[in-house]
């Protein structure tokens, strides 16, 4: 068997989450990179996103929905940790893929988001002071900071380790 690792990344998260896939899939990796013809040529195509509006980024989105046939492991972040979002996540980008293609694993963890996030919700905190769901998203904001960590990376490789049976 042969893999290719597909990713898009906003910032840093899915390509920190990709090399990792890469390390774990060692020299049965033949590919690595952004979306690419060659990599559709592998037994087994894991595809990395960064999450945009609930779904995977439009690059990604595009790259799926051209899959027939393949055998795919799909692994992204998202500002949001909850596990009920995560999973939702997830299941929108599974409604990418063509009926044809099969999903061997999947992996979802939070990721730190760009700094402008913050500052749209202090924007919005101004406007309405003491405002209990703007703190939560600021608080969120600075827990997604930490990830991907080292707990997220291990249960990933774990993960393709159980697919590819290494």
């Amino acid at each position: 068997m042969n893999y290719s690792v597909v990713y898009a990344t906003s910032t840093g998260n899915t390509k920190l989450l990709a090399d990792n896939v890469a390390e774990a899939l060692g020299k049965d990796c033949t590919y690595i990179g952004q979306p690419d013809e060659k990599s559709k040529e592998a037994d087994v195509i894991f595809i990395g996103f960064w999450t945009d509006k609930g779904n995977c980024n439009e690059e990604i989105k595009k790259f799926i929905s051209e899959l027939e046939n393949k055998k795919v492991f799909l692994f992204g972040s998202a500002g949001a940790g909850s596990e009920d979002y995560l999973n939702m996540v997830i299941n929108n980008v599974k409604g990418e893929l063509d009926g044809s293609c099969e999903v061997v694993g999947e992996f979802m963890c939070q990721g730190k988001m760009q700094q402008g996030v913050k500052a749209r919700y202090e924007h919005m905190l101004e406007e309405k002071p003491g405002d209990e769901q703007i703190l939560s998203l600021i608080k969120n904001f600075e827990e997604a900071l930490n990830h991907p960590n080292e707990d997220d990376l291990t249960r990933l490789k774990n993960k393709v380790k159980e697919v590819v049976g290494k």
